[in-house]
């Protein structure tokens, strides 16, 4: 007969870890296996996820290349144009919509990137009592319709528009103004052909090889940026940039938002806006800024949001023949932000083209 402490050691080496043992109660990998119920239930899982990511990229790629807003603003009737008078230059390169106004030694004020002539609409009077005045939407811009469908969105195809357009309205020279984008492709028309600009003016413009706001870069991400601008054409959007770019913003009238929103509804130049902001190589026109002699008006808003202020000082110190106005409780439109101080220095510095 076994005695009861030879029992007892045998009882407690039978339950011992590791001692071998297949009693259930103490096995702890069988307690970590998955079961049955448990590899269905993950199997499902990932399958769910993977078919939500699956429609959100179809949803996304539909949206992007797919899906177009309606254009509403081409039932906009605008009081500017109608007060102004819309005219049109029919090239094989696109069909220019253009105002003019005044007589005089001939200013070409291209209309700011991605707006339109309203853009420009405080300037045409204080300027035509001694010039004639041109504000002109280039291609994907305002009203201005493309023919050439080989057109492409880069400086060579900007500055070849400014060109056409100066041919078709016969000027071979002119003093030339922009603002934002349009002040870059002025400088690179000027640097390019500098026989047929007088005088230059630059507002808040572009042209150095830095990048711009986070909301513009995104727009060179394929998909996303096809989709931020063709779900940014609403008026309250487009009162809220216009907002967020203008430092007085009582400027942000209902009817300056409307006209502003309207041409930014046409297909085309939601697509232009986006292939522009992939296309532009800057780097060019910044190399080339020390060889521009034009004679240059730089004028910068204190309060620019969208180019900061240090940058005024870049353009004046690449460009040899560079004048430079820094405009206190200006944002980046200066020129309907703050039209009278802008009216005064763009007549003082045109004055004697």
């Amino acid at each position: 007969m076994t005695s009861l402490p030879e029992r007892t050691a045998g009882a407690r080496e039978r339950k011992a870890p590791g001692s071998g043992s297949t009693d259930p109660v103490h096995d702890g990998e069988n307690d970590r296996r998955p079961t049955p119920g448990g590899r269905r239930l993950k199997r499902r899982l990932i399958r769910g996820v993977a078919a939500a990511l699956a429609l959100l990229m179809a949803v996304m790629l539909y949206g992007a290349y797919g899906y177009m807003p309606a254009e509403e603003g081409r039932s906009f009737s605008s009081p500017f144009l109608r007060e102004a008078g819309s005219r049109f230059a029919d090239t094989p390169l696109a069909r220019f919509h253009y105002i003019r106004a005044g007589s005089g030694s001939p200013v070409v004020l291209l209309s700011p990137g991605a707006g339109s002539v309203v853009g420009w609409k405080e300037q045409v009077r204080a300027l035509a009592g001694r010039h004639t005045v041109y504000v002109v939407d280039l291609p994907g811009q305002g009203y201005t319709r493309l023919h050439d469908r080989a057109f492409t969105w880069d400086l060579d195809g900007m500055t070849r528009a400014v060109g056409v357009f100066m041919d078709a309205v016969g000027l071979r020279r002119a003093a030339l103004a922009g603002n934002s984008w349009s002040g870059g492709w002025a400088l690179a028309f000027a640097q390019r052909h500098p026989g047929r600009v007088s005088k230059l003016a630059l507002l808040d413009a572009t042209g150095l090889d830095l990048p711009g706001t986070w909301q513009w870069e995104a727009l060179k991400i394929p998909v996303l940026g096809e989709l931020a601008i063709k779900f940014s054409t609403g008026k309250p959007t487009v009162r809220t940039t216009m907002e967020a770019m203008m430092a007085n913003r009582e400027r942000v009238t209902d009817e300056l938002v409307d006209e502003w929103w309207a041409p930014m509804t046409f297909h085309d130049n939601l697509r232009a806006t986006y292939l522009l902001e992939r296309g532009l190589d800057w780097s060019r026109t910044e190399r080339a800024m020390p060889d521009t002699r034009i004679p240059t008006l730089v004028v910068w808003g204190r309060q620019d949001t969208v180019q900061p202020v240090e940058r005024a000082q870049r353009f004046a110190d690449l460009l040899p023949e560079a004048r430079l106005h820094v405009l206190e409780g200006c944002g980046h439109l200066p020129q309907l932000d703050c039209p009278e101080p802008v009216n005064r220095l763009l007549g003082a510095f045109f004055g004697d083209v």
